[in-house]
């Protein structure tokens, strides 16, 4: 029996985000199923541990006084990381990863043995996000096939100092995807015609293959019939107040439970009467809930896509913040009036979301997204 070609993905994993966790799982899977022996580089960014993070919230004047500070401080301190690990489990107790690497040096000099190596998705090319331009997620530690998959900048347009060092990087992939539309027209601009514009990993896999992955764990959330709830998930750390008031207003005016998913903890929940507060919540039961939910406020784009695929009645609210990442996702799929910026919108005045036309698009560009890596892989192991 011949032996199955080996992929290396290399991503971001080294945050406690559901989206994160997901958009890995489904890449991971696509490419198993495409005939690849998976496994995972296990890179650490340095801005990313629990030491920075634990600083971050010292110098932090946001959060009040300086024993509030060292209160956050401190939990950070004793939590993160095992929420994290919780978090984190979800792609590690389903696939290979290497040994830790916390460095770009590190992986250079003793990188993960693969036939190639697929880079996305996430934002892996934003600098402002990974504090620099991280070689890694260019996969420049190796002379294998690279392919980027879904690869995101979150941003208009690299740097202009970056801009030199990332055409250069970019020459030498053999197969280019991003998953913002923008992306895909501005690297077309600057030389690279060739490049595809995909669909996020988490939007390869339907929703009823997502429902089976939920159901492989059992937690409080698959339990019993809940009655109708609202389920928000924000990610957005001490800014939840608009978010936490609209998803309010909509759940009285639909006589709806309310209902918060959070990797850690949702921050001024208490003060809005939240009927269940899912804290240091794992994978799967934001799944479930997501699936279970009638409405779901969302402030990210993952928590965005999983409501599409899910067909959920839905609003999200825009951050602002690296935010051509939604004005993709509404371009693409035409959702444009589901998203909320500055005023809170009644229940009844939202038209409805057209999913019959959704669902054919989504269908049309999963088949090109896994056609692109299909080709992409199959060239990349001649």
């Amino acid at each position: 029996m011949e032996k199955k070609r080996k992929a290396c993905i290399v991503t971001i994993l080294d945050v406690a985000n559901f989206g994160t966790m997901l958009q890995a799982y489904a890449l991971g899977t696509v490419v198993e199923r495409l005939g690849c022996e998976v496994e995972f580089a296990d890179y650490w960014r340095r801005d990313y541990t629990t030491a920075h993070k634990v600083r971050t919230f010292l110098r932090d004047s946001s959060l009040g006084s300086l024993p509030r500070r060292v209160a956050f401080a401190l939990s950070a301190l004793l939590m993160y990381a095992p929420i994290r690990r919780r978090v984190r489990r979800f792609v590690t107790g389903r696939f290979r990863m290497s040994c830790p690497y916390r460095s770009f040096e590190q992986i250079r000099q003793r990188p993960p043995r693969a036939d190639l190596f697929i880079c996305g998705s996430d934002q892996i090319w934003n600098s402002t996000y990974n504090g620099g331009l991280d070689r890694t997620f260019f996969l420049d530690f190796t002379a294998a096939p690279r392919i980027a998959y879904a690869a995101s900048s979150g941003l208009d347009a690299f740097p202009e100092n970056e801009l030199p060092e990332i055409r250069a990087l970019l020459e030498k992939f053999a197969a280019l995807s991003v998953r913002e539309c923008q992306t895909c027209e501005y690297l077309r601009r600057i030389g690279f015609p060739k490049v595809q514009h995909v669909l996020d990993p988490s939007l390869l896999l339907d929703a009823e293959e997502w429902r089976r992955v939920a159901g492989c764990s059992v937690t409080e959330a698959g339990k019993g019939e809940e009655p109708p709830y609202l389920l928000v998930y924000s990610v957005e750390r001490f800014n939840n107040d608009f978010i936490f008031s609209q998803a309010r207003r909509i759940a009285r005016e639909r006589g709806l439970r309310m209902y918060v998913v959070c990797t850690t903890w949702p921050v001024k929940a208490k003060d809005y009467g939240f009927d269940k507060v899912y804290a240091m919540a794992d994978v799967p039961t934001f799944l479930r809930l997501m699936a279970g939910a009638s409405f779901v406020v969302a402030s990210s784009f993952h928590g965005t896509a999983f409501a599409l695929n899910f067909n959920k009645d839905f609003i999200t609210i825009s951050a602002g913040k690296y935010n051509i990442r939604m004005e993709s996702l509404v371009r693409q799929f035409g959702i444009a009036h589901r998203i909320v910026e500055a005023e809170e919108v009644s229940a009844a005045s939202l038209r409805p979301i057209d999913y019959e036309g959704i669902n054919r698009k989504l269908a049309r560009e999963r088949e090109v997204s896994i056609e692109f890596l299909k080709s992409a892989l199959a060239d990349g192991l001649e």
